[in-house]
């Protein structure tokens, strides 16, 4: 699917193989910014995962601390909410 984030597009994708739980490629256009996202995680972690990419695409100056730090409190907060995943496409 095509998402926006930080003023640019990305392709955002479940994938089965990744040695990361996710990954961010900052690319020159739209087809080349992607982020992938592991499937297999469980949806705590998911929902964890997919919100650290998204902070290291809308953000790409933050630090990897400032990053998980976030994403964990943001995650948290969402999941006590009720807030899940019902269809990783």
């Amino acid at each position: 699917m095509r998402v926006r984030l930080g003023q640019r597009y990305w392709v955002f994708r479940f994938v089965n193989h990744l040695t990361n739980f996710g990954e961010v490629e900052h690319g020159d256009s739209a087809d080349t910014r992607i982020i992938r996202i592991r499937r297999g995680q469980s949806e705590q972690e998911m929902l964890d995962t997919i919100i650290h990419e998204a902070l290291h695409a809308a953000r790409p100056e933050l630090d990897e601390d400032a990053v998980a730090s976030t994403a964990n409190d943001i995650s948290r907060l969402l999941w006590k909410l009720g807030y899940r995943l019902t269809d990783p496409k």
